[in-house]
C-alpha cells in the first residue's frame, strides 16, 4: 500500500509597521553677521496634528569653533511649543551638543517651527553641519524622520551664477569662491543629472552614479570637465575670487574662467608663449600659427 505524506504548510500574516513619521528639519544657514552676533536655528517640523505629542527630546550637535550656546538656549515665541505652553528644559553644558526636553499637557498641533536653539557667532569663517540625535515624540511614537542641516560663516556677501551645463561632457569653473567648498554639497541640487566632474588629472572626481566621493574640496583657482546626462541650470553660491592670477605649466592646462567682465582673447593672451587654446570638451580652437580661429 502506497504511504501518503501529509506535509504541514505554515500560512504566516505579515503586519506591517504603518506607524506614523513627522520628519524634523534642520535648515541650511549662510550668514555673513559678525562674531557676537545671535543667530536663532529652528527645528522644523511636519504636521503633529492628532498625533497626541505632549512631550519630545533630542540632542542637537554643533561646532563650538562657529558657535556658542547663547542663554536661555531656546525661544518657543512663534512656535508650536509655544502655543501650548511647553515647559522646555536644556543641558548646554556638554561642549559641541545641547540636550533638549520639553513636555506639555496639551498636544501639539499643525506644521512649523518646534523651537528656536540660541547660538551666538563665535567665528568669521567656516561651516559645520548641524545634527540631531536621539530625537523622540513622546515614548517614541510617532517616529521621527531627521533631515540634517548645516551652519556656513563667510565674510562675504555671496552672490550666485547662474551655469547653463549642456548635457555630455564639457568644462566648467566660475568667478565665484563657493561658500562651502565640498563638492557634494555644492552639486546637491543637480545630483540627479550629474555623472561626474573632475579636474583635469582625474585624480580629484565625484561621481555619483559611480559612488565616487571627492578627495578635495572645489578649488576656484582651475577648471573641471563635468558630465550631465541632461541640459541642467546649475546655481552656484559664492564670494567673487580675490586671486586672479593662475598658474600654468608646460603642456596642456584645464584655465577657468574667473572674471565677471568680458574680454577679447587676444588681450588675455599678450605676451604669453603659447601654441593652441581649445574650448574644453569641445572641437573650438584659437591657433594663430595656423590662422585658425573657432573659438
Amino acid at each position: 500500500m502506497k504511504k501518503r505524506y501529509f506535509i504541514p504548510i505554515a500560512f504566516f500574516l505579515l503586519i506591517l509597521n504603518c506607524e506614523a513619521q513627522v520628519t524634523v528639519t534642520l535648515p541650511e544657514i549662510l550668514t555673513s553677521d559678525p562674531p557676537g552676533a545671535t543667530v536663532e536655528i529652528p527645528v522644523l517640523v511636519g504636521d503633529l496634528t492628532g498625533l497626541g505629542v505632549t512631550a519630545y527630546q533630542f540632542v542637537f550637535h554643533y561646532d563650538h569653533t562657529l558657535l556658542t550656546p547663547k542663554s536661555p538656549y531656546f525661544s518657543t515665541d512663534g512656535t508650536l511649543s509655544g502655543e501650548t505652553g511647553m515647559l522646555v528644559m536644556t543641558n548646554p553644558d556638554i561642549p559641541d551638543k545641547v540636550s533638549i526636553a520639553a513636555a506639555g499637557s496639551m498636544p501639539l498641533a499643525g506644521t512649523g517651527t518646534l523651537l528656536y536653539l540660541l547660538f551666538e557667532i563665535a567665528s568669521t569663517e567656516g561651516s559645520c553641519p548641524l545634527t540631531l540625535t536621539d530625537f523622540y515624540f513622546n515614548a517614541g511614537t510617532p517616529q521621527a524622520n531627521l533631515v540634517n542641516g548645516s551652519f556656513t560663516i563667510s565674510s562675504c556677501i555671496p552672490q550666485q551664477q547662474y551655469l547653463l551645463i549642456p548635457p555630455g561632457w564639457s568644462g566648467i569653473s566660475s568667478y565665484l569662491t563657493p561658500v562651502n567648498s565640498n563638492m557634494v554639497t555644492m552639486f546637491a541640487p543637480v545630483v540627479d543629472n550629474l555623472i561626474m566632474v573632475t579636474d583635469y588629472a582625474f585624480s580629484n572626481q565625484y561621481s555619483p552614479p559611480n559612488s565616487i566621493l571627492p578627495i578635495e574640496p572645489w578649488d576656484a583657482s582651475q577648471g573641471y570637465f563635468i558630465k550631465m546626462n541632461t541640459e541642467t541650470v546649475f546655481v552656484l553660491s559664492g564670494c567673487e575670487t580675490a586671486q586672479k592670477t593662475i598658474a600654468l605649466s608646460a603642456g596642456w592646462n584645464l584655465v577657468p574662467v574667473i572674471s565677471n567682465d568680458v574680454f577679447i582673447l587676444d588681450e588675455i593672451l599678450t605676451g604669453m608663449d603659447f601654441e593652441i587654446v581649445q574650448e574644453a570638451a569641445t572641437s573650438n580652437i584659437y591657433w594663430p600659427s595656423m590662422a585658425i580661429q573657432t573659438l
